[in-house]
């Protein structure tokens, strides 16, 4: 199984998670299969296809741990069959740990809207959307 992680940068912060895909160009892929590691800027699987949700299946990839989600993010990548977990804390090796461990918890739309300062008044979700 594949797993996607935003990270802060492919050299000095690879192993630190960002704030969500939304605040950085760089994913760590996690191949828990063979426990291997791949660096890569996200906008080598955007490249790939125009729907992110088709790139990352095409990719094996059908599990994101991240910090942040914007609502829409969210809802499009659930009705694609993709699940989002919520990280704790910056490490990715423990965010890894944890999921492997099954103790990270899916992101719910519910959680999204109380932790975030959306009111949902208005018509569409930007990137600069919590």
């Amino acid at each position: 199984m594949n797993i996607i992680i935003p990270v802060t940068d492919l050299e000095h912060d690879k192993k630190t998670l960002a704030k969500g895909f939304h605040n950085t160009n760089y994913a760590c892929i996690y191949n828990s299969l063979n426990s291997s590691y791949k660096w890569l800027k996200t906008k080598e699987l955007s490249n790939l296809e125009d729907n992110l949700s088709i790139a990352l299946k095409h990719q094996g990839i059908y599990t994101i741990i991240t910090s942040h989600m914007p609502y829409l993010a969210l809802r499009l990548f659930k009705e694609s069959g993709l699940t989002v977990y919520k990280s704790k804390g910056k490490c990715l090796e423990e965010n890894i740990e944890l999921f492997l461990k099954d103790e990270l918890a899916p992101f719910s739309a519910q959680q999204l809207f109380n932790t975030s300062n959306c009111s949902s008044s208005c018509n569409s979700c930007g990137s600069s959307c919590n």
